[in-house]
């Protein structure tokens, strides 16, 4: 990671570069046309086996649930243990009612701390955000026997330190009683699991499905549940964090998105209430959806991996040698004036708008652009994470004002607390005083999903 970062200052120029690091070589992919050979090669280079590799060092599960989970990685022998859970939960993921059913938990949830705002309220925006998106997209995805409403633990605590899987229990011993805890949690929660009575998501009741099916103890479905929260939360929260800086912090932007939801997300009631809607956040408003793709381009800093399964020439031009990791960092391809022109370096979310004004289609086939993965690893959340951060931050930018205690607003710096994780948090929290929005003080708010 030091490396990838040392590159990152240089400007890289090179489309691939070379890593020795003690016997082993690590190729680091920075140009977009290599990435999309990279991602026509998902056989040869493989993402799941680092699901396998990393996912035991972070969940903890034993060795014939390691066994089980290891098996036909790539399906090559037909449906393995890690291709049939992927497959279920894009299926429970994908755009539908499910997904709707998911979302509008979260934001009935949501709405509740949104709702003590309105007295008007000083808070740690960092710590407000990370407890009211856990709080509430667990209960989203597990139902109201959510194993968090008794046990909230810091999921990512230590997770740098459990991946090294160097005594943990000894040099993260934080971190190793949280995994403990909270694996114990769910190991409990999926003891008595039954879908009707659970009320969870669809996917949880996939996941479930392939872990009976494929043998795994209740004890190991709760130790792979960790792993899953990093999915659910790790990316979520400081994404969540950094929309609402984002939007707050620049007040003609802040203007315009009002401006766009009031007049295509929003209408009011007979009794003059005024409803969201939430659907309409993803499919009309081109603006918050423009800047929620500049925030993954600026604020996505991860790395994504592939283990090279056999030799591969890989475009006509560069051997990667069996054996060898592939690494295609973020933080370079995310800023590369090749890519996005001059201005890369600069926040700017209108470059994702035509000048029409109306949205581009959103860049996720685009090489250069990887907040949530691409080809045969394309993130199967990342349409539930959408939904969440929009309707948090319209919900936010429509009821509040919010502005910092001290001086002007700062977007403050991230740090790598997971290599498991893209989207990192921030090195310091931010005092924020959140008071009713001026001029509508008196409207009543509500929400609904269509």
């Amino acid at each position: 990671m030091l490396e990838v970062e040392f590159m990152h200052i240089l400007r890289c120029d090179l489309p691939i570069y070379t890593l020795r690091v003690l016997n082993s070589k690590i190729y680091v992919v920075t140009s977009p046309e290599l990435i999309s050979a990279v991602n026509r090669n998902s056989q040869a280079l493989a993402f799941n086996p680092f699901v396998a590799q990393v996912g035991k060092r972070i969940t903890g599960h034993d060795e014939q649930t390691s066994k089980i989970v290891q098996h036909n990685l790539n399906g090559e022998e037909g449906p393995g243990y890690v291709t049939d859970v992927h497959d279920r939960i894009v299926a429970a993921l994908s755009p539908g009612k499910d997904l709707e059913l998911m979302t509008e938990t979260f934001l009935k949830e949501a709405w509740v701390s949104l709702n003590s705002l309105e007295a008007g309220k000083v808070v740690d925006l960092f710590a407000w955000t990370k407890d009211m998106v856990t709080m509430c997209s667990t209960r989203a995805i597990y139902g109201p026997t959510n194993p968090f409403n008794r046990n909230p633990g810091a999921f990512d605590h230590d997770l740098n330190f459990l991946i090294a899987d160097i005594i943990p229990r000894l040099l993260a011993p934080v971190g190793y009683k949280v995994r403990s805890d909270l694996a114990a949690a769910f190991a409990e929660y999926f003891r008595h699991y039954e879908p009707e009575r659970a009320q969870s998501s669809a996917m949880i009741e996939a996941r479930h499905h392939s872990n009976t099916q494929y043998g795994l103890t209740p004890w190991n479905q709760g130790c792979l549940e960790v792993g899953t929260l990093l999915g659910i939360l790790a990316n979520t929260i400081p994404s969540s964090f950094y929309m609402l800086i984002r939007l707050y912090a620049d007040p003609v932007l802040l203007e315009d998105i009002r401006a766009e939801l009031e007049a295509v997300a929003t209408h009011v009631t007979p009794d003059q209430t005024r409803v969201v809607e939430i659907m309409a956040l993803r499919e009309s408003c081109h603006l918050l959806n423009a800047t929620w793709q500049e925030l993954l381009r600026v604020h996505a800093l991860g790395v994504g991996s592939r283990y090279v399964r056999e030799d591969v020439l890989l475009n006509n031009q560069y051997r990667l040698e069996k054996g060898r990791v592939v690494q295609m960092p973020m933080a370079v391809l995310h800023s590369t004036p090749m890519v996005w022109g001059p201005d890369a370096h600069e926040f700017r979310p209108r470059r994702f708008m035509r000048e029409s004004g109306t949205a581009k289609p959103p860049k996720v086939n685009l090489p250069g652009y990887r907040p949530f993965g691409g080809g045969a690893s394309l993130c199967p959340g990342r349409h539930f994470v959408t939904l969440e951060v929009l309707a948090l931050a319209a919900c936010m930018v429509l009821r509040f004002d919010m502005t910092p205690v001290e001086g002007n607003w700062q977007i403050p710096a991230q740090k790598q607390e997971s290599m498991a994780t893209n989207v990192f948090p921030p090195e310091a929290d931010i005092k924020a005083r959140i008071t009713k929005r001026q001029g509508y003080e008196n409207v009543q708010w509500n929400f609904k999903m269509r």
